[in-house]
This record gives C-alpha cells, structure tokens and sequence, in this order.
C-alpha cells in the first residue's frame, strides 16, 4: 500500500468513531432529569469578603460584623475581641486583592491575597507581610456569611516555648 491509501484508511478510522456518536440521542436518566438551579444569592461569596475586608480596613468591625457567622459570641463580644486582637498586634490591612472563588451547594471558598503591616510575635517589630488566606463561607437565612478565615501562603509561624521534660534521676544500686 502507498502512503496515500494508509492516510486515507487512518482518516476513516479516526473520523468514523467521531461522526458515529453524532446522532446518538443523552441516555434516558440524563435527559429526564430536572435541571437543579443554585439559588442566586445576592451579596455574592466574593462580594461579602470584599465588603468584610473593606470594613476590617478601615476599622469598622460593626460593619465587618454584619458578614460573619460567629456563634461563640454576641455582636458587642465580636467587636470587642476584634478590637482587642487586632489593635495588640498593631494589625493594619494596608490592600487586599481577590485571587479565587469556588461557590458549592451551601458553601463557598474565596481566595485573597492580603498585604498587612503588623507586630512581629518573635521580635515585636513592626513588619510588612504579604500572604494568602482562604475564606470559608456558608448560606444563614439566604445569606453568605464567613464562617472561617485561614492564611494558606506567606503566614507568620508563632514560636511555642520549647517544653522541657526533666527525669527523674535513675540510681543503680550495684552489690
């Protein structure tokens, strides 16, 4: 056989699997199932991050508290922890960037880099730090909230003290 034949038979054999399904019908359990449509919830997962990290900007943990589900305490206990937490580390958002969003059923995942100024936990220095956090977000009485916040990339690792074990002396009696 010429080159020209074994071309054309590799062509039809390729192309015949293709154009064979073509007019092949979704299995039955596919095209009789109902079309599930997520609910569109408005502030978007992204939009409730920006908004939180825009009032944790400019100090307003009133305002930050209105996108957070914290069950652990009252409004006036979350400002004041926030207050608290925040003003001991001289904890400064300086810009925040959004990188990703993935929205599931009742949950979602928002992706943000943060570029902070804040006390060092080793040296008490002031530092600048860039790092990426991941915010988890559930829907409470059709609405997203911020459940949890953790930073993924570029965190500060706060040294523990070292545990020391002491022993109590072994005494070997020799006869």
């Amino acid at each position: 056989m010429n080159s020209i034949t074994i071309l054309a038979l590799l062509s039809i054999l390729i192309l015949l699997p293709i154009t064979g399904c073509g007019n092949k019908s979704e299995p039955e359990y596919i095209a009789n199932a109902p079309e599930v449509q997520r609910k569109d919830i408005k502030p978007t997962p992204t939009e409730v991050v920006k908004s939180y990290l825009s009032a944790i900007k400019s100090k307003n943990y009133e305002k930050a508290y209105k996108y957070v589900s914290v069950p652990y305490t009252d409004k006036s206990g979350y400002i004041n922890q926030m207050k608290n937490t925040l003003t001991d580390s001289n904890f400064l958002l300086i810009s925040y960037r959004m990188l990703a969003t993935q929205i599931y059923d009742r949950t979602s995942t928002v992706v943000v880099e943060l570029s902070t100024q804040r006390t060092s936990p080793t040296s008490g220095s002031l530092i600048n730090l860039n790092q990426t956090s991941q915010y988890s977000l559930g829907i409470f009485d059709d609405k997203w909230l911020i459940t949890s916040d953790s930073c993924i990339e570029g965190c500060i690792e706060v040294e523990q003290e070292p545990v020391i074990e002491v022993q109590e002396p072994v005494i070997e009696v020799i006869e």
